[in-house]
């Protein structure tokens, strides 16, 4: 867990954070959103002691990290940039392994854990090892970045505008990855993005900033249906609203329990209700059957119910984290 506590930055007479107070439960991903200048990069970089507070603190599971030597600090919090800040005279093994050899693992235990990093990444250790950074796509390297920083197995991941420099489609994959590698170890992850977008398909909360300010700490279908600011409606916009509320819940945090009605149509849990509804008008069915992995029902979902959820409060309930569970 990490806590914000009337946390403020100044440098001279410009205040770059002002006064921001939230919390960021452990095992979730917070995201925070703002323009440039908005104080959200200074903000992260007081996590890891990057960037004194002029006042304030900042505590990792109660423990104010001022009391913390800075070096100590950072073994414990990966953190990747938008860049990847991979050593270029290194290959990708030894990037991988700059923390843990620096903690004085055994070589043993330092190869499996890049072998076991590079194979979770899908970069095959017996033709990605031995590569140097600019052998490596720009996806590529994103992998490799992200694998340095969960090398040594911290319980915290700080990420400023990871997949700034990527594609469109190259990004939508590298989320995707993002996300099961976080579900996988249960890192408590902090992101930086200026993509509200990013922010509702990635994370449990969101944290808006501007001119240093939080403007709003919520998670995504709260603020969706009830930005707390014009600034934050902005961000939202108002197009498409009811269907990206539906992306944020699946079928299966969305089931009612009992048997489905004859001639519901099955589908996996883990669809989102967007993904549902498409399914339910194709097939012209009102009821849909809910599968888990094991092939067992878990209720039902009507049609009905779906098209409630995409304009009733209660969608404000469910996020990201429905999804992983």
């Amino acid at each position: 867990m990490i806590s914000f506590e009337h946390l403020t930055k100044r440098y001279g007479e410009a205040t770059v954070v002002d006064d921001i107070s939230f919390t960021v439960p452990s095992r979730t991903v917070t995201a925070i959103v703002g323009a440039s200048g908005s104080g959200k990069s200074t903000l992260l970089r007081m996590v890891n002691r990057l960037v004194a507070p002029s006042s304030g603190r900042v505590c990792i599971d109660g423990e104010d990290i001022a009391r913390i030597q800075p070096y100590m600090l950072r073994r414990r919090i990966g953190y990747t940039i938008q860049n990847y800040g991979l050593f270029p005279h290194y290959t990708v093994a030894e990037n991988v392994a700059t923390v843990p050899r620096l903690l004085g693992w055994p070589p043993a235990r330092i190869e499996a854990k890049v072998d076991e990093l590079l194979t979770l990444f899908r970069l095959d250790p017996g033709e990605f090892r031995n590569r140097f950074p600019h052998q490596l796509s720009g996806g590529q390297q994103q992998r490799v970045g992200v694998a340095r920083a969960l090398a040594a197995e911290p319980n915290i991941l700080l990420m400023d505008e990871p997949f700034g420099a990527l594609d469109p489609i190259i990004r939508e994959k590298a989320q995707d990855d993002l996300k099961a590698i976080q579900s996988r170890f249960g890192t408590t992850l902090l992101l930086v993005t200026h993509d509200m977008e990013e922010a509702i398909r990635l994370a449990d909360h969101i944290a808006v900033m501007e001119g240093g300010r939080l403007e709003q700490y919520a998670p995504p279908g709260e603020m969706l249906l009830h930005p707390a600011t014009p600034l934050v409606e902005q961000l939202i916009g108002t197009s498409d609203k009811a269907f990206r509320v539906l992306s944020l819940v699946t079928l299966e945090a969305a089931a009612a329990p009992g048997p489905p009605p004859p001639g519901a149509l099955p589908l996996p849990a883990s669809l989102s209700l967007r993904e549902a509804l498409s399914e339910l008008l194709w097939s012209r069915r009102n009821a849909l059957a809910v599968i888990g992995d094991d092939g067992a029902p878990k209720g039902s979902v009507t049609l009905e119910a779906i098209l409630r959820r995409a304009a009733g409060p209660e969608a404000s309930q469910d996020g990201p984290a429905a999804e992983r569970r």
